[in-house]
């Protein structure tokens, strides 16, 4: 759940149209603010766009650097759930381990909120599974007698 809440804060921080056109907008701002500088500073054409592309290209980077620590910080949720799932691809139960192999699979891409969720839930159930208690011979009795008499007309 964790890393979902890392990747969705990176798709909204970084990788959404709005952000995407308001980082483009900012760059065209920034090398008109740039190139109108050194135009009053008395430069000519050539220096004004110059100076322009620097600022812009500033911007840029800027974003670039944040951008990449918000990937970043990916990196450590993703090392603990593969951590905590080595135990469990050595599990006896051929379920559990079928179930953590298509969960660590779709971890390699969070951004496919579905298929993590559909992995998480299989997973969950397999755990679940193998992880219950089993009833004691007199409740498995109760059990299928009880499962006897309502198959009866």
């Amino acid at each position: 759940m964790e890393l979902q809440g890392v990747a969705a804060a990176n798709r909204l921080l970084w990788e959404g149209p709005a952000e995407r056109g308001r980082t483009f907008l900012l760059t065209v701002l920034a090398f008109a603010g740039g190139a109108a500088r050194a135009r009053i500073a008395g430069g000519t054409d050539v220096q004004s766009g110059l100076v322009g592309f620097g600022r812009a290209a500033e911007l840029l980077s800027r974003e670039r650097v944040a951008s990449k620590q918000t990937v970043a910080a990916v990196r450590e949720p993703l090392t603990r759930a593969a951590t905590a799932a080595a135990p469990l691809l050595r599990c006896s139960d051929p379920a559990v381990v079928t179930a953590t192999e298509q969960l660590l699979n779709a971890l390699s891409d969070v951004e496919d909120t579905a298929r993590l969720e559909a992995a998480l839930a299989a997973f969950g159930r397999a755990v679940n599974a193998a992880t219950a208690p089993r009833l004691s011979w007199w409740a498995r009795r109760r059990a299928a007698r009880t499962t006897r008499r309502a198959a009866l007309p």
